[in-house]
């Protein structure tokens, strides 16, 4: 029998209890449930049943692994004195909503939560502890001149070039007053962008800008692929409120095109001209790039 299991902690891509999922499939590496998450005394952290918004990766996995991380958790069966109790809880994804086991900390073992972890996310808790990090543009931050004249371009003079963020694809699901901003959506496809290696400075001025306390978008870690090499647990923005697909003003459109034209593939540029001048009709981004062209020639 299979079933499905959401993870939080070191049970997580790249994490030091991944290795229980080897064989486990991964449904979702952006999925949520809820409960709050806390810093344990110890390398790992716990999760409280609550309603605040806790984000992880579903599996589905066999009866030998869910044994195994039982085991892990120190869950017996529900009555017994566990350290972690497992529960079943509806659990969200860019697929759709699942019925997943999620342990959480016995209520007798609530000491054992130490402090709240922000973002309900433990692997951008831990990211943000470091002194630099590697962050994925895929939207407008991959152009430098808002930075400029914010005055924080000298955050962003490391660019390490093309990213590639396998098994996503690019939308506008974010809706401002003048139209739509870029997101990424787990499905099959691909999404390019620019790569930075940043200090945690900037990590501050891009809270701000994709408007992380305002609850527009959330930090999360992905991997991106870059020629022969794999960055792992790379920090990018995630719409939460996911909308419909909606047109963005013709000066956003230009801000991506302009960022992108100096790192990206031509058959992306390609990709994205197209979607702003086929589907959307940006007003003015045909003219744009055929003036562009001009100039390049």
């Amino acid at each position: 029998m299979l079933y499905h299991l959401f993870v939080y902690g070191t049970l997580r891509k790249h994490q030091p209890n991944h290795f229980h999922l080897n064989h486990a499939e991964l449904v979702s590496e952006q999925a949520s449930t809820r409960g709050k998450l806390y810093e344990g005394p110890s390398y790992y952290p716990v999760l409280l049943e609550d309603d605040t918004v806790v984000y992880g990766e579903l599996y589905q996995v066999d009866e030998a692994t869910l044994a195994i991380v039982d085991e892990l958790e120190g869950f017996q069966k529900e009555g017994k004195n566990n350290l972690y109790d497992r529960k079943i809880k509806e659990v969200e994804s860019d697929q759709g909503s699942y019925q997943a086991y999620v342990y959480y900390l016995s209520p007798e073992r609530k000491e054992m939560a130490v402090t709240e972890i922000s973002y309900g996310d433990w692997k951008v808790h831990e990211l943000v502890k470091k002194d630099e990090v590697t962050y994925f543009a895929y939207g407008s931050c991959m152009d430098e001149e808002r930075f400029k004249l914010a005055g924080v371009d000298h955050y962003f003079h490391q660019k390490l070039g093309r990213g590639v963020l396998e098994g996503y694809r690019l939308l506008f699901s974010h809706h401002v007053h003048d139209g739509g901003r870029a997101d990424i959506i787990e499905a099959d496809n691909h999404v390019e962008g620019v790569l930075y290696r940043t200090p945690l400075d900037a990590v501050e001025y891009l809270f701000k800008r994709e408007g992380v306390e305002t609850g527009n978008y959330r930090p999360t870690v992905v991997d991106i692929k870059q020629d022969d090499k794999q960055w792992k647990d790379v920090l990018t923005f995630y719409v939460i409120d996911k909308k419909p697909d909606l047109s963005p003003p013709f000066h956003y459109a230009e801000e991506i095109h302009r960022g992108a034209a100096s790192y990206l593939s031509d058959d992306y540029m390609n990709h994205l001209e197209k979607l702003f001048v086929e589907k959307f009709q940006v007003d003015g981004f045909r003219n744009y790039v055929k003036k562009s062209s001009s100039k390049q020639k």
